[in-house]
């Protein structure tokens, strides 16, 4: 009996030691110590289970039926409170948003061009005229702006921007807006290749989303050669106390018509009739860099911005040679703007292209512009002044003084402007005509 009273405690040690022990709350750490348990208390054990063998299988099946019991749930960690609903969406895309959307693929980094100009125009006088540089012809809607593309930093030794403009006519044709890369040569200088915009003008130069009202100053865009294919170098030093730009380029062409302006020539051909122009800057920001926009949509605090240039460009059918002069104050929401442009054209003796200009003519123009936001990147209202004279021996209806004044609402870091603008035109000789603009203009630029 005794040798039976002992396999059968041993059987019961094993049994109890096979059972799932998962709902036991004893460390770990106490488990080895049973597994060693002296052979004298493995005898007690089994003198036990010997006197009452029916409890031992009654624990080990209450064991496993214990294990095969659901736990308890845990209770769900509180929710984040929700946002109150009338918060602020523009939370989602704080300041500075625009300039963070990019990917990177290794040292390089790639970003998105979209510009998009939606422009209504419910009044336009009966003498308005798109060659004479009048924002509509005819009340209704225009495509103003359609840009896409992209721009790149590779370690930041190589930039590089590529984007086209889908909106340069009535067919929707295609055309490159701006293609070039540069090298850091050194740390502050820069070479870059390509079409891109001539260093003439800071009202040219800003980026055409990025204006305080929908269009240019009409006087910029009748003098300034934009666009142009060629090498230029440009420096910024101390944080962009002092900037220098310098360029070679195909030279520039023009109509005949003074507010049509200069051509923006890709040269897909080649520089087949005309000579070489060059240009060059310089400027200063000696209180720190302005940023991005003519407004002061952050009220920053006193900034200022001094420029010069000039350009010479000895064509086949026109010499054309230009200079102008800026000044552009930020200070707690107000931005003032101020610019005088010069610009000469010379034809040639022989021309490579058919021209109607048969002498030399002078131009003249005076820009000023001011505006303040009201509500910080949110409100503004603006008012420009041009004093335009195209040929400076003549008077006539061709020299204006042109008003602009309008508001603008921005959202999300300027990702959506809306703009409602109204444009009076004055002649200042000759006849008085009808060409004024209420404009609206709708826009998402990224």
């Amino acid at each position: 009996m005794r040798h039976l009273a002992r396999v059968a405690g041993g059987a019961a040690v094993l049994l109890a030691a096979a059972t799932p022990r998962a709902q036991e709350p004893e460390p770990a750490a106490a488990e080895p110590a049973a597994a060693v348990a002296s052979p004298g208390d493995a005898q007690a054990e089994g003198v036990e289970a010997a006197a009452e063998p029916e409890g031992a299988a009654a624990q080990a099946d209450r064991a496993s039926a214990q294990a095969r019991e659901p736990r308890p749930r845990e209770a769900p960690a509180p929710a984040s409170p929700a946002p109150a609903s009338g918060g602020d969406r523009g939370d989602l895309l704080p300041p500075g948003f625009r300039e963070r959307v990019r990917v990177a693929l290794g040292p390089l980094e790639i970003a998105p061009i979209a510009l998009l100009a939606l422009q209504a125009a419910p009044y336009v006088g009966e003498d308005a005229l798109g060659q004479a540089g009048d924002s509509a012809e005819q009340p209704g809607f225009r495509l103003r702006r359609v840009r896409a593309g992209l721009r790149g930093d590779v370690a930041g030794l190589v930039r590089f921007a590529i984007s086209t403009e889908l909106a340069g006519d009535d067919a929707g044709t295609a055309r490159i807006h701006e293609a070039w890369a540069g090298v850091t040569a050194a740390r502050p200088l820069e070479v870059i290749a390509g079409a891109r915009t001539v260093p003439f003008s800071r009202s040219a130069m800003t980026g055409a989303g990025d204006g305080a009202l929908a269009e240019r100053p009409l006087a910029v865009r009748a003098i300034a050669p934009f666009t142009q294919v060629g090498i230029q170098a440009e420096g910024h030093f101390q944080d962009r106390a002092f900037s220098c730009h310098a360029g070679v380029y195909n030279a520039f062409q023009r109509s005949d018509q003074f507010y049509a302006g200069p051509s923006e020539s890709l040269a897909p051909l080649g520089n087949r009739f005309e000579g070489i122009a060059v240009a060059g800057r310089v400027a200063t920001e000696p209180r720190g860099p302005l940023g991005r926009t003519l407004q002061d949509v952050a009220r920053s605090p006193f900034r200022l911005g001094v420029g010069a240039d000039g350009f010479f460009s000895d064509g086949g059918a026109r010499t054309l040679y230009g200079a102008s002069a800026d000044v552009l104050v930020h200070a707690a929401g107000l931005h003032a703007l101020g610019e005088v442009l010069w610009t000469g054209a010379s034809p040639k003796a022989v021309p490579t292209q058919p021209i109607a200009q048969i002498t030399s003519i002078s131009s003249l123009a005076l820009v000023f512009e001011a505006g303040y936001m009201l509500i910080a990147r949110k409100l503004g209202v603006s008012g420009r002044v041009e004093w335009i004279d195209p040929n400076l021996d003549i008077d006539d209806e061709g020299d204006n003084l042109v008003l602009t004044g309008g508001a603008s609402y921005h959202a999300y870091d300027d990702l959506v402007k809306a703009q409602l603008e109204y444009t009076h035109r004055e002649e200042l000789g000759g006849l008085s005509l009808s060409n004024d603009v209420l404009l609206l203009q709708l826009q998402l630029s990224l």
